[in-house]
């Protein structure tokens, strides 16, 4: 204790105070505070002598956390963060702590302030209520369009379908489709329609009647009906490779122009269509002749290929047995090019050998199938060349320096023709100069 004032711990035994009350009332002024952190004597006494507000006062400034303050007002944590924030609570104290692995920040409230939100709490209650009845009656109003929507779509289904219904004069394709997909909604099918369930036609026909919310026993009626009408429809079909033999084209490639199921079509427009072919049907015949004279030409190219190569090597084996070479005129004959092009063509033995013009044969490289083509490589063989002169000229250069330096000698003195300036050829020429050294 100093003089003038009462210590902390002074001051929670006279109080009865924690340490952490103490500190509270200091920073909430209901305890004065010396600079040196002493409190006032008089106001201990006085908080003494009438103990009753100044704890219900400090009671009041108590920092609450979120779950704390949920509590005392009997509302959840959710609920409490919702009015606190429309209600612009103050925090008066933030801690950041580390739990679980992340990093979380604790906020404190005044429990004065927090005691004041229960208006607050019954008008989000109130409020809350009126949103849910109105949800609900949007709910029930948007329910009752959906059931509208859906009985509107579920009479046009419904007439739609009874358009598909087959009758006496419906294909029979059309039949089998219609009791395949009745059959697909039911979850059983006749064993002899099974082998029609997997086509296209079966499936969009089975969209529009699930779209007619039929029960299970109409379904099962209306599967009952149109059963004898698809069995019979059976013997009126023609199968895909009866369709081609008559036609001369694929059941595939009809089936979509004509009522078919599986590529199976009626036997009657099957016989229809062979006494009166539509115009869709012959571009269908031109076409397939097309394909097959196509075919029939790339056949015939490839065979002469093939020949004409057989005759070339023919020709080149035949020339082997009397000579080694061919003339220019020879091959220039032999793979269609003019005989300028071939001169320029030549090897770099610039002879023809007949085992090279053989190899050609069996390669036979881009350049000798166009003229442009051969005129590239001819180019190309240039550009190669030139680059090869222009290499050997500043090789050749570079060893007449290296022989200069070493023996010196003007540039000039070295001759184009000298041997690679090695280190034994080095050592050589400076023990027996060669004659073109010793006449300098």
């Amino acid at each position: 204790m100093t003089r003038g004032g009462i210590g902390a711990a002074r001051v929670g035994k006279a109080l009865g105070l924690v340490p952490r009350q103490v500190r509270l009332a200091a920073r909430t002024g209901l305890l004065a505070q010396h600079q040196d952190g002493t409190f006032d004597a008089d106001a201990v006494a006085r908080a003494a002598a009438d103990p009753v507000p100044f704890l219900t006062a400090l009671r009041r400034e108590e920092p609450l956390t979120t779950t704390e303050a949920a509590h005392r007002l009997g509302i959840s944590r959710e609920r409490f963060r919702r009015v606190a924030l429309a209600a612009a609570l103050p925090v008066v104290d933030r801690v950041h702590v580390s739990r679980y692995g992340r990093d979380l920040e604790v906020r404190y409230y005044r429990t004065a302030d927090v005691d004041t939100l229960h208006p607050h709490i019954t008008a989000d209650r109130e409020l809350r209520a009126a949103a849910r009845t109105v949800a609900r009656s949007l709910a029930a109003t948007k329910a009752a369009a959906t059931r509208a929507h859906n009985r509107e779509r579920a009479h046009h289904a419904r007439l739609y379908l009874a358009g598909l219904a087959p009758g006496t004069d419906t294909d029979p394709a059309d039949a089998i489709a219609f009791t395949c997909a009745l059959a697909h909604l039911h979850g059983t099918a006749p064993a002899r329609l099974r082998r029609f369930m997997g086509d296209p036609r079966v499936r969009d026909i089975t969209e529009i009647a699930v779209q007619c919310r039929y029960k299970p026993a109409e379904i099962a009626d209306l599967l009952t009906a149109a059963t004898p009408r698809a069995l019979a429809a059976l013997r009126a079909l023609a199968r895909p490779h009866r369709v081609w033999a008559t036609l001369g084209v694929p059941a595939e490639d009809i089936a979509h122009r004509v009522p078919s199921i599986d590529q199976h079509i009626s036997a009657d427009l099957l016989q229809q269509l062979a006494t009166e072919p539509p115009r869709w049907l012959l571009e269908l015949h031109a076409d397939r002749e097309l394909e097959h004279a196509t075919a029939a030409v790339t056949r015939w190219l490839d065979r002469e290929w093939h020949a004409q190569q057989r005759r070339a090597e023919a020709v080149c084996r035949a020339a082997e047995a009397v000579i080694d070479h061919l003339a220019d005129e020879a091959v220039a004959e032999l793979f269609g090019l003019p005989l300028e092009l071939v001169l320029d063509l030549r090897p770099r033995s610039n002879k023809w050998t007949t085992a090279y013009v053989e190899e050609l044969l069996h390669t036979r490289p881009l350049w000798l199938r166009s003229e442009t083509l051969a005129r590239a490589e001819i180019d190309r063989r240039a550009t190669a060349r030139a680059r090869r002169e222009t290499a050997r000229t500043q090789r050749r250069l570079s060893w007449r320096r290296t022989w200069a330096r070493a023996l010196a000698l003007p540039l000039d003195a070295v001759p184009d023709t000298v041997e690679r300036p090695t280190p034994a050829a080095l050592h050589a020429a400076r023990t027996h100069p060669p004659r073109w050294a010793r006449s300098s």
